[in-house]
């Protein structure tokens, strides 16, 4: 695919001090990683990047709209997201395993790849409910046939 490269940071050129990327995270991610239950989207990345000697630090904002389907009516809709996350990113020659936000590369590494973090950004921020947002009028969002079947079964004590 594509788009396998495109959330790779290349560290090793770059001086000390801060540098800013941009990207865009859209259908083909998303196919990727069919298990967020995003069916599409349109998200907007920015991640400024402080280079020091021997760490790295990463403030990450992303927002955007990703396609989802509604927990009320199954259809799907637009829902807005929005996320900020700082990452540090340290070098030890010992092989760890990264954990909460700090990610371990080995002294020799020369790129930083984003794209799980960026996964796992966007997992945090789908709410556990995704349901149509409501009308200015305070009707619901969701699709009023669906909603006429589910009050037609709703049981009532």
């Amino acid at each position: 695919m594509k788009f396998k490269n495109q959330y790779i940071i290349y560290f090793k050129g770059l001086k000390e001090g801060i540098h800013d990327f941009e990207y865009k995270i859209e259908k083909p991610f998303f196919e990727e990683y069919m298990n967020l239950d995003i069916f599409d989207g349109n998200v907007g990345v920015q991640v400024k990047l402080n280079k020091e000697n021997n760490f790295m630090e990463l403030d990450v904002d992303l927002s955007g709209n990703i396609q989802v389907q509604c927990d009320r009516c199954l259809t799907y809709f637009d829902l807005p997201i929005a996320f900020t996350g700082h990452l540090m990113v340290k070098f030890n020659e010992k092989q760890q395993e990264s954990y909460e936000e700090v990610m371990i590369l080995h002294p020799e590494d020369n790129q930083l790849d984003l794209k799980h973090y960026l996964y796992e950004c966007i997992s945090l921020s789908v709410p556990l409910r995704k349901v149509h947002p409501d009308m200015p009028d305070g009707r619901s969002g969701c699709d009023p046939e669906m909603l006429k079947l589910l009050m037609k079964h709703l049981i009532s004590e």
